[in-house]
């Protein structure tokens, strides 16, 4: 049996180990692949979020059995063709016990937070300039404002967490939890009206997409703040724009974008940083710390081996 991992960069030394002792493990980029000797005794491909998985690389391997990828989310994987195939795809999407030790996607959802209701990019840019400029990037404290979190899962149940050491009120819509430690709106619609600050932290499927819609986002208190690392393709990206422009929204953070995978420039939320709007973007980083990156590739590869075996 050949493994084909490609993407190794920073790849768990550990993890390594493993993967050799369950087969031919080959280190290969995605765009190199195709010139092995032969691809007929493929039967593992390793990816993370880097490259999108779709029918034409799948093609290339008739004997592809499994498609590994240490992540929750699955939208960098053409789903329907694996299942023609009936290729079975092995995540961390359902794995809640052991992605409970994993905050990096939470953590890295607060430090977006407070940069943009502080204007931390804008500032430091503004002192390497040689400018001193205080008043000019005022901003906001947390305490005391209302935080609504859109989905009450591992991660949102940690913002929350953070969000009630700063001092926020902290209110969610979730129509599959029920906690009574924090305020439940009956409806999504409520929520976006009542709240100062908006997190997402919802799974991209096919009833989810647009989640938030350009109707939903209309709703949104004005002067509030967005935030997302979840998915890009959750949030019509354009009306958030639109409400930027009017004024309504006054801030949007993202890890996220729906052009990610083919063409950052096509998002309206890109167009709109570089035309100097208060929007920040970090190219999908809420997972890649080295701590969780190599603790999930080692879980990743032990979880195979138990289904493998």
């Amino acid at each position: 049996m050949t493994i084909l991992n490609f993407e190794t960069d920073g790849f768990s030394p550990h993890a390594r180990k493993q993967w050799a002792s369950i087969g031919n493990y080959t280190e290969i980029p995605v765009t190199e692949f195709r010139k092995l000797p032969t691809l007929d005794d493929v039967e593992v491909i390793i990816i993370r979020l880097k490259n999108y998985i779709g029918r034409e690389i799948i093609d290339c391997l008739p004997n592809l059995k499994y498609i590994v990828t240490a992540t929750t989310g699955l939208d960098h994987i053409d789903v329907e063709c694996a299942k023609e195939r009936e290729i079975f795809i092995v995540s961390l999407r359902g794995e809640t016990e052991f992605l409970n030790t994993i905050s990096s996607t939470s953590e890295h959802a607060w430090a977006l937070l407070l940069s943009l209701v502080r204007y931390i990019p804008q500032s430091v840019t503004s002192v390497r300039n040689g400018l001193w400029e205080r008043d000019r990037f005022r901003g906001i404290q947390l305490k005391r404002k209302v935080i609504g979190i859109i989905g009450l899962g591992r991660t949102g149940k940690m913002v929350a967490e953070y969000a009630r050491s700063f001092g926020m009120d902290v209110t969610y819509f979730d129509p599959f939890v029920t906690n009574v430690h924090y305020y439940r709106h009956s409806t999504l619609e409520e929520l976006l009206g009542a709240c100062d600050v908006i997190t997402l932290h919802v799974h991209l499927q096919n009833e989810t997409e647009n989640l938030l819609n350009a109707d939903r986002i209309e709703l949104m208190k004005s002067g509030s703040y967005f935030i997302n690392t979840s998915r890009g393709k959750l949030v019509d990206e354009c009306a958030l724009v639109k409400q930027m422009e009017i004024g309504r929204i006054r801030g949007v953070a993202t890890d996220v974008l729906s052009s990610e995978l083919t063409d950052i420039k096509e998002s309206p939320l890109y167009q709109a940083m570089t035309r100097g709007l208060n929007v920040i973007i970090t190219p999908h980083l809420g997972g890649a710390t080295w701590d969780a990156m190599h603790l999930c590739e080692e879980f990743i590869v032990n979880k195979f081996a138990k289904i493998y075996n």
